[in-house]
């Protein structure tokens, strides 16, 4: 006999048609479906205000930020930033405080990431990569093809005179 496979989804829409069969009362239907009934009521309170479609799940992605950047702030620095596109967020900032000098404006970080959410902001030019600096330049086919020397400078020899090996 193969496992029988349940959705939350089918789970609550069984929980919903025994709440409206009214065959057992609400704290026996929670039991049995192994819910309080603060979950119950929250479930049968979705579906009279939505249908079926309340009983499918919801984001919970808060609906707001306490630390969000007002909106019409967002919306002076980006006006100033598509104005003058060149400009940073240092200069939108002193702009937008010089036109409104009431508002609680965000710090510069906070400005670079609104300018750059909003695509505002080039991407940076990625670097060539240039490979390692001790690479040979010619292929070696064989051992001994290449022959190199680290050239150093002078060093002092054993009995403490200088010797100049590229003179």
């Amino acid at each position: 006999m193969p496992w029988s496979e349940t959705k939350p989804m089918d789970q609550r829409t069984q929980f919903i048609a025994d709440y409206l069969r009214q065959s057992l009362d609400m704290t026996k239907l929670c039991q049995l479906y192994g819910i309080s009934r603060k979950t119950g009521y929250k479930w049968i309170g979705r579906y009279v205000e939505r249908g079926p479609q309340g009983l499918e799940d919801r984001s919970r992605r808060p609906d707001t930020h306490p630390n969000q950047t007002a909106s019409e702030i967002v919306e002076a620095l980006i006006e100033g930033r598509q104005r003058h596109p060149t400009w940073g967020a240092k200069k939108l900032l002193a702009i937008v405080e010089k036109k409104h000098p009431e508002w609680s404006l965000p710090g510069r970080s906070t400005v670079c990431e609104i300018l750059s959410r909003h695509g505002l902001v080039a991407k940076k030019r990625r670097r060539r990569i240039i490979g390692h600096s001790g690479k040979p330049m010619a292929q070696m086919l064989a051992p001994n093809d290449i022959w190199c020397a680290d050239f150093k400078g002078q060093f002092k020899t054993g009995d403490g005179i200088y010797c100049y090996p590229m003179s």
